[in-house]
């Protein structure tokens, strides 16, 4: 394992669960291109987890990769300047309805409920 990812196995660890469960059901995640005035609130607005800040494999424009939580809501800010992006999951709609009303943004996906077994699309 790269030593710049992260320097503890059980830390990589964690960091794959959260990432699993930040992107794990697409009605509860979405994400938004953050301005560099925003980036600055998300340590006010929500609890910095104690993960260490680590390098995003695809390059150091999108470093350092952070999360944050708050009851409900888990969120990963990739970099620290313009155009850094903000990965949300709720863990109910209302949860990511909140942090749409505490995040202003351009969000991602606008997902509809899936659809029943027998109201397919096709």
């Amino acid at each position: 394992m790269d030593p710049l990812f992260l320097e503890q196995i059980s830390l990589a660890w964690v960091e794959l669960v959260l990432s699993e469960t930040l992107f794990s059901d697409n009605r509860l995640y979405n994400a938004c291109e953050l301005p560099a005035e925003l980036i600055h609130e998300i340590p006010r607005l929500f609890t910095h987890a104690e993960l260490p800040d680590y390098p995003m494999w695809t390059g150091v424009e999108e470093a350092p990769v952070r999360w944050f939580s708050a009851p409900g809501k888990l969120l990963r800010l990739d970099g620290q300047g313009d155009h850094s992006l903000l990965h949300v999951r709720g863990r109910t709609a209302a949860d990511l309805e909140a942090i749409y009303a505490t995040v202003p943004g351009q969000w991602a996906c606008g997902y509809s409920p899936l659809p029943e077994a027998d109201e397919l699309p096709f």
